[in-house]
């Protein structure tokens, strides 16, 4: 909660001039509802960009991301935590130069009665040690802080050898591995990992045809995203192989 609302504000300031304003405010629609307003005075959002204001590397106006610098990662980030907590992140403008709202909406957490067990948190929701292997050192960056912020134990590795290394030194819940490698390919990759210690894992490439796809599966991974990667594509693909791995999984 304290990390959306940072980015929220960092992302205010970020976009908004000395002369600006930026104020937060607060409510309860209902005992149950916690919403958290951000507004601030700045470059607003177009109308065009709203829709994906929200993905990864997303800066709308290509000058925005020269003056301001960043990769675009923040609000992502800030969805994606919000989601985690079954929240939801809204943002609002009524066009460039006319300001932006992003709405933080919450359930608050009763107090637990005395004796209560813990809920069990679902498998698929619980931190994974991942080993994320990728050349492409922004996307690997990107991808890592993604995973990092929704709990997940993260190793990089940008090359095939590296990553073997890793695997060797360390254990490993999923592999996610981009196909095209410098020193080799993400399916020898995880032929190899695979027959070691039965790590599953998730290839991302550029292509995704029926028979990149199937490659992908032949080589032992369960699944197989195309590029760009969107975050909820990704999280879904963990998901499903966490609990593909699950031990009580029919």
């Amino acid at each position: 909660f304290q990390q959306i609302i940072w980015n929220l504000l960092k992302n205010a300031i970020k976009f908004t001039n000395e002369n600006g304003n930026v104020t937060i405010s607060s409510s309860n629609p209902s005992p149950q509802i916690l919403t958290i307003a951000v507004r601030d005075t700045g470059v607003g959002i177009e109308p065009e960009i709203m829709e994906r204001i929200f993905d990864p590397f997303e800066q709308g106006d290509p000058s925005f991301q020269r003056r301001f610098g960043g990769l675009g990662l923040g609000l992502a980030i800030s969805k994606s935590l919000a989601q985690a907590h079954g929240g939801t992140l809204v943002a609002k403008s009524e066009g460039r130069d006319r300001g932006s709202t992003f709405v933080l909406t919450m359930n608050t957490v009763p107090a637990p009665e005395q004796g209560a067990k813990e809920p069990e948190i679902p498998v698929e929701a619980r931190a994974q040690r991942i080993l994320l292997v990728d050349d492409h050192q922004d996307t690997c960056t990107a991808l890592e802080r993604l995973l990092v912020r929704r709990g997940h134990l993260v190793a990089t590795a940008h090359n095939m050898r590296s990553a073997m290394e890793t695997a060797v030194r360390n254990q490993f819940d999923l592999l996610i591995s981009d196909v095209a490698l410098p020193d080799g390919s993400g399916l020898e990759l995880m032929m190899q990992l695979h027959a070691i210690s039965g790590i599953p894992g998730i290839a991302i490439s550029g292509f995704g045809n029926n028979g990149d796809i199937k490659k992908s599966l032949e080589a032992g991974f369960s699944e197989h995203l195309v590029k760009p990667i969107k975050l909820e594509a990704l999280e879904a693909s963990i998901g499903r192989v966490i609990r593909a791995q699950s031990p009580s999984h029919d």
